[in-house]
């Protein structure tokens, strides 16, 4: 059976595990924020957290959790017995950037088993500057502490991501997109469809042939 379109959005199975052909890395946050992480080939991600709150750091207990991945994992989470340092802001933005020198690939939000290619395809390429290397990122756990956000210093703080060169082609296939015409034309009662907001991935199902099919 072909994979669900909307798989990959849902919450990841715990825990999460490095998945084949990728390199693991694991660093401890101890340089403070912006935190720079080698990947390989050239390339190197920089982990931000734009918040613009810095009196609300200077206030704030330094071991205090700011965001970790357990949070991701649970499908329901209780409420913290302690608040939280981000509890004014809600989850902070904490994002990799993956760079090439000094250009940009990409920009990876921090999501428990989140992947994604940098750069990916509708990414503008720069054809007076060298080729850019593409990789795919796999974010696989993180803990943030207030004292890290602030600065320098071992408050605990880790994160572990997962890498590889994207130069290779998928390895699974689903069966060839409905044409939307020939969809149209089935019964309503033999057809369902979904869409994930405004010009986004469309899912198309009939009924009668028990597949699934997309349709972008």
């Amino acid at each position: 059976m072909p994979q669900f379109p909307i798989d990959r959005y849902l919450l990841p199975e715990t825990p999460i595990e490095v998945p084949d052909g990728f390199t693991e890395v694991r660093q401890s946050l101890t340089a403070g924020l912006p935190h720079r992480v080698e990947l390989g080939a050239g390339v190197h991600a920089v982990l931000i957290l734009p918040t613009g709150l810095a009196r609300q750091w200077l206030t704030t207990d330094p071991l205090a959790v700011v965001s970790t991945s357990a949070d991701d994992l649970t499908p329901r989470p209780a409420p913290p017995a302690t608040p939280r340092a981000s509890a004014l802001v809600g989850r902070v933005p904490l994002r990799l950037v993956v760079r090439q020198g000094t250009r940009i690939l990409g920009s990876v939000p921090l999501a428990a088993g989140l992947r994604r290619v940098c750069p990916d395809a509708g990414t503008p390429v720069d054809s007076a500057g060298p080729a850019p290397v593409a990789v795919e990122v796999v974010v696989l756990a993180w803990l943030l502490h207030a004292g890290t956000v602030r600065g320098s210093g071992d408050y605990g703080s880790t994160l572990t991501v997962a890498w590889r060169p994207a130069d290779r082609a998928v390895d699974t296939f689903g069966p060839p997109p409905i044409n939307e015409f020939v969809w149209r034309r089935r019964p309503p009662a033999q057809r369902v469809e979904s869409e994930l907001g405004p010009g986004r991935l469309r899912y198309r199902y009939l009924l009668d042939k028990k597949m699934r099919r997309v349709l972008r």
